[in-house]
């Protein structure tokens, strides 16, 4: 028997989990290190006070999730090297006003007992992984005490634990008997892992972490690592000069010799080496008579300028070895350069990450026709993989339909307005969160700008940064796949020739989509699915099927086959009763690379034995 560690996916997940608690872990104890090293090294205003505490604070609170993504690690490989995955149907239920996220498994022989569990795992976390309706999820542990679920594939780890409380089960088991979860059918087994199964040595996961610490030790090593850490050290020696700029010593000079313009040569008495020394000045022409023979001045206690000689005029201005402007011009190259470096970084990044996605997926592509055979998947003949007939998977749709509470939410359409004024075109290419940051952005600097006077704005200054850099991520992610993916969706959704398919609406068990299976208009029960169209849900969160066709069975128009995906497929955008059905995939025609495994995970349970009977 297996062990789920063993499974290659699994050790890599869990692998990955460790590293990121590890990355946690270091980054509170850098924070924390920083505000004790300025609190101690670096005193000074209120304001750095502040920002030590804030510092330490933050710190501390990042390394205790770092200590609990750590004990999450040991409990993950305790129930896995112990256990064996199994396949379970599940609901996710949304969290309440006091309560965290859930999830209902569909346990026992025959998919009739309900677990229901907590998901200790944060939202941003979960919520991309989460099951689905009519999805599948795999289980590893003890219903009672806890255990570990995951996605198929063992791609990513969320520890769960039952939930406490009589009437809490209950009232999260009716939430999900009521999305359909009760008296599910068997759930299809448990796919291969890519690779096809176990690995072939317990650390199997050490050659692509060795391969990303590679890469990442390039990418540290490289030109822009260098550029931001010399800007780094500018801009810290130019913020020290500035402050040591105020324990700048004034002493007193002996004037020497004078013009009547103010001219002069001073002596003074070096404050460090107590050695006389003399130099130009600038006395002050309109001094009193009775200090003739004094001025006074200020010395430069930093830098290579230590020990040079400045002062002030009467109306304030500077004149001498100050070395201020200077210093600013280091500041501010400094600044200038480490934009620069993170920019540059940041694109040698992305063009990187998209380079080695490019191969991944040519890695892929070839390993699937390596082993899709002369029918282009797998070698299962088309009527196997696409045996059930039309009146079966409309019987199938109808069991999975979702409940409906009403009509779903107005939204524009985008053949009459700019595509910036729908709503789920908005939120899918990310300009919502440039929205949303940006108008955080906005309310911090007008707050920090009223601030009244003696308030603390360490604080506010301290989420401005943070939520201008949340802003800088959602610009960057706008245009470099957010505009591209909407004008590509766009010219599908607005292409002139529609083309009519009836259509039977199912939910992909592995990963909880919507998708259309598509049938000839002018046929019968007979009629074999043609074509498969993952959808986007369109709802929120809650209520994911909201904007979806409210009948299980009917007929869309279809529109695109402008545009094609890297492997061929054409870019198709269904029309429901004058509602855009936004698709999540390429249209996969019959014998097209994707159909095959998707149609047959699709297929009702009996359908779908009947196939592996024959």
């Amino acid at each position: 028997m297996t062990r789920a560690r063993e499974l290659r996916g699994t050790a890599e997940a869990l692998e990955a989990y460790r590293r990121g608690s590890g990355r946690v872990l270091a980054g509170g104890g850098v924070l924390t290190a920083l505000g004790v090293g300025l609190g101690a090294f670096w005193p000074g205003p209120e304001w750095r006070g502040q920002l030590t505490a804030w510092l330490v604070g933050i710190g501390l609170a990042v390394i205790g999730t770092g200590i609990g993504a750590r004990a999450h690690t040991r409990r993950f490989r305790r129930v896995l090297g112990s256990g064996v995955w199994t396949a379970h149907r599940a609901v996710a239920v949304p969290p309440g006003v006091w309560s965290a996220e859930a999830v209902v498994l569909a346990g026992g022989p025959d998919g009739e007992e309900l677990w229901p569990l907590r998901v200790v795992a944060l939202r941003h976390r979960w919520a991309p992984h989460g099951p689905g309706r009519g999805a599948v999820m795999w289980w590893c542990g003890d219903p009672g005490a806890g255990g570990v679920l995951a996605p198929p594939g063992g791609g990513a780890l969320f520890w769960t634990k039952p939930v406490r409380g009589a009437a809490a089960r209950r009232r999260i088991v009716a939430r999900a008997s009521a999305q359909g979860l009760a008296g599910p059918p068997v759930p299809p087994p448990m796919p291969p892992l890519p690779d096809g199964g176990p690995s072939a040595e317990p650390d199997a996961a050490k050659p692509d972490a060795a391969g990303r610490r590679k890469e990442r030790r390039r990418l540290l090593t490289g030109r822009w690592r260098w550029l931001v850490v010399v800007a780094a050290v500018m801009v810290a020696t130019a913020v020290a000069w500035d402050d040591r700029r105020e324990a700048d010593p004034q002493i007193d000079l002996t004037v020497v010799s004078e013009e009547a313009d103010g001219s002069c040569v001073v002596r003074w008495k070096d404050p460090w080496d107590g050695s006389e020394r003399s130099s130009p000045y600038r006395c002050d022409p309109e001094r009193d008579p009775l200090l003739a023979g004094w001025e006074s001045g200020f010395v430069v206690s930093y830098g290579p300028w230590k020990g040079e000689l400045y002062g002030y005029t009467g109306d304030g201005e500077r004149h001498g070895s100050d070395p201020a402007d200077t210093v600013g011009l280091i500041g501010l190259g400094g600044l200038l350069g480490g934009a620069v470096g993170i920019v540059g970084g940041g694109v040698s990044l992305w063009t990187r990450s998209r380079r080695r996605a490019a191969r991944e997926a040519a890695r892929d592509l070839r390993g699937a026709s390596a082993a899709a055979g002369p029918l282009g998947f797998g070698g299962a003949p088309t009527e196997q993989a696409g045996r059930a007939r039309f009146a079966v998977y409309a019987a199938h749709a109808e069991r999975q339909a979702a409940p409906r509470t009403g009509p779903p939410r107005p939204e524009a359409d985008v053949r009459e307005v700019p595509w910036w004024r729908v709503r789920s075109l908005r939120r899918w290419s990310g300009a919502r969160d440039v929205e949303l940051t940006g108008g955080s952005v906005l309310g911090l600097g007008l707050l920090a700008l009223v601030a009244p006077a003696g308030a603390s704005s360490v604080p506010t200054y301290t989420f401005l940064v943070i939520t201008a850099g949340l802003l800088v991520r959602s610009v960057f992610r706008l245009l470099d796949s957010g505009l591209p993916s909407v004008r590509l969706l766009v010219r599908a959704a607005t292409a002139p020739v529609p083309v009519v398919r009836r259509y039977a609406l199912l939910y992909d068990p592995y990963e909880g989509r919507p998708v259309l299976v598509l049938f000839p208009d002018h046929g019968g029960d007979d009629d074999r699915p043609e074509a498969v169209l993952p959808l986007v849900s369109p709802g929120p969160s809650k209520r994911p099927w909201e904007g979806l066709p409210a009948g299980p069975t009917g007929t869309v128009e279809l529109r695109g086959w402008l545009d094609r995906a890297d492997d061929g497929a054409p870019l198709v955008v269904a029309w429901h009763e004058g509602r855009a059905l936004w698709p999540a995939e390429p249209y996969r025609e019959t014998g097209s690379a994707g159909f095959a495994a998707l149609i047959d995970r699709l297929a009702p349970p009996a359908e779908r034995q009947g196939t592996e009977d024959s």
